[in-house]
């Protein structure tokens, strides 16, 4: 089965190879020209530069997170959890239309009067400056699903708040993790389950870190019954006659 495909694609290649306007070239070359294709293309890289700010190919807005971190949020089922942001943006639009209810403080004037006449009403969009900032999280009632930590400064006193307020089974996600190891290092002291996703962003030329800390019983509802689903640009196959005990 498996020199069977094998052999269909080399024929495929065969075949490009004799066609006229064919243009040969070192294989590792030829892989990376796809790989930067699905980034362009599929995940809208350019585009999303291009504009300015965080979006998918569509122009949906997305969080500055690192795409495999965005990947990893986006297919599960927020409709009935409640998300508090400690820096507030593209991310917030983004949430606002997954999410039951939003709080997201944020800590520059001009931004927040421009995001204030764009949220919708399960958005509550918070103004604080300095110590006020990490404290707003203690002002709400109850407790919160999916906590960020990805404001303008104080995101070691913004994470501290932040377990007070984490809901069980919630999460605590700290971007720029690799630029902040003290402070993931005080989730992870607190008992939650630290994950790593390094990856490239949307609008920046370098990789970087969005670090998610779990509780252990984190169990959130998926979207999708199959798991975990394709990625994007992934190659799909039909595994369903050998994905299974051969014994």
């Amino acid at each position: 089965m498996f020199w069977g495909r094998f052999s269909e694609e080399q024929a495929a290649d065969n075949k490009l190879k004799n066609h006229a306007e064919a243009i040969e070239m070192p294989k590792g070359e030829m892989y990376l020209a796809s790989c930067i294709n699905i980034l362009r293309n599929v995940y809208g890289y350019v585009f999303s530069v291009e504009k300015g700010v965080a979006v998918d190919k569509s122009g949906g807005y997305l969080p500055l997170y690192t795409y495999p971190t965005i990947e990893y949020l986006t297919q599960f089922d927020f409709r009935k959890k409640r998300v508090f942001e400690f820096g507030a943006g593209a991310s917030t639009f983004f949430w606002m239309e997954r999410a039951a209810e939003v709080v997201s403080v944020e800590n520059n004037q001009d931004w927040y009067t421009k995001l204030k006449a764009q949220i919708k009403p399960n958005v509550k969009l918070i103004f604080a400056e300095n110590a006020d900032f990490p404290l707003a999280i203690s002002k709400q009632e109850g407790l919160f699903d999916i906590i960020i930590v990805d404001g303008f400064g104080y995101r070691y006193d913004s994470a501290v708040q932040a377990l007070n307020k984490l809901a069980p089974g919630g999460c605590i996600v700290l971007d720029n993790a690799d630029w902040h190891p003290n402070t993931a290092a005080v989730l992870k002291s607190a008992g939650l389950l630290q994950v790593d996703m390094t990856g490239f962003k949307p609008c920046e030329s370098h990789t970087s870190t969005t670090s998610i800390f779990f509780r252990r019983d984190f169990d959130f509802a998926t979207l999708e019954q199959r798991q975990p689903v394709y990625g994007k640009g992934a190659k799909w196959i039909n595994s369903a006659d050998w994905d299974k005990s051969q014994l």
